[in-house]
């Protein structure tokens, strides 16, 4: 505590007294408190310490014989909406093609229990082994008419075919040598035919669109022994979270079981995040022979973690 101060040894004799019986109190209480520390008849009691507060998404590692990973609790902001009718984008939804809410919070799970339940879940961590952690991001697809009706034609795109073959097609102005010249039939049978057209439908090619809007609907995280990301779909997306490396007795060692040049321990997400998928404009045409719409994302070739170097 800090120091009380001197006792009077002159003055009247009534202020001595008193003055000198209110030091004699101080010191065999010690009601001042001092640099956090709390005095009392009993001693000096330090401050209580609070529990620590992890970051969102900070990594809890327990090494050993029984290696695991557990996540701090920590939130994802998406577009969300609190219905499971429409789950893929082959589903058109009645009404619902814009999210209840535009920033919903949503917390990831792992084996399906919050992060923040009691007991906390936890990711089983293979030694001696790479092991890489992922967070999915499970969308859902709602397909949609973005004018309502192909009968209102204000947003019909209507499709120009340019039938010139007889000059550059970067340009079409400079003409092409006569040899270079070609021309095409094209076969009814190939053509769908719209017997609705009429003055309010004008008859010529047209091209409607339909769009596809996403919205998250939960949040996972996943463990692999195996570096590239699983290949991704359009209703799946996967952000590296992070990996750690163990050696053959359970601890994360600075080099992996393949190389010594590798990082034992990396870990890339600390905070919120904000996940958005962006909306897709597709055609109509459910017979579509060419491709399916939208167009399924390539799996990645070749990509190396931060840190890391191949587990080929």
């Amino acid at each position: 505590m800090h120091k009380p101060p001197e006792k009077l040894k002159r003055g009247w004799r009534r202020h001595v007294e008193a003055h000198n019986a209110l030091i004699d109190y101080i010191y065999k209480t010690h009601p001042i408190p001092a640099h956090g520390y709390r005095e009392t008849i009993h001693g000096t009691f330090p401050r209580r310490p609070t529990a620590p507060i992890l970051p969102q998404f900070s990594p809890i590692i327990t090494t050993g014989t029984n290696p695991k990973i557990g996540i701090s609790p920590g939130y994802i902001y998406s577009q969300y909406i609190d219905e499971a009718s429409a789950d893929s984008s082959t589903i058109q939804s009645s009404g619902k093609d814009f999210p209840n809410l535009q920033s919903a919070t949503i917390e990831p799970t792992i084996n399906g229990r919050k992060l923040s339940a009691d007991p906390a879940p936890a990711l089983a961590v293979s030694y001696p082994a790479n092991n890489y952690i992922y967070l999915k991001l499970t969308w859902r697809a709602y397909r949609s008419q973005p004018a309502n009706s192909i009968f209102d034609i204000d947003q019909n795109l209507k499709i120009t075919y340019a039938g010139g073959t007889e000059t550059d097609q970067k340009d079409g102005t400079n003409p092409l040598p006569a040899i270079r010249h070609h021309t095409h039939s094209i076969d009814l049978a190939d053509i769908h035919i719209d017997p609705s057209a009429s003055a309010s439908r004008p008859t010529g090619m047209s091209c409607d669109i339909h769009c596809i809007l996403y919205s998250l609907s939960a949040a996972e995280f996943i463990i692999q022994d195996y570096q590239a990301p699983p290949p991704e779909t359009e209703t799946s997306t996967y952000i590296p979270a992070g990996y750690i490396t163990l050696d053959d007795t359970g601890e994360i060692t600075t080099g992996t079981v393949l190389s010594d040049d590798d990082d034992g321990l990396r870990w890339f997400l600390n905070g919120s995040i904000r996940a958005w998928r962006d909306k897709q404009y597709v055609s109509a045409d459910e017979d579509n022979e060419d491709r399916d719409e939208p167009v399924a994302p390539s799996d990645p070739e070749g990509y190396t973690m931060p840190g890391q170097t191949t587990d080929d």
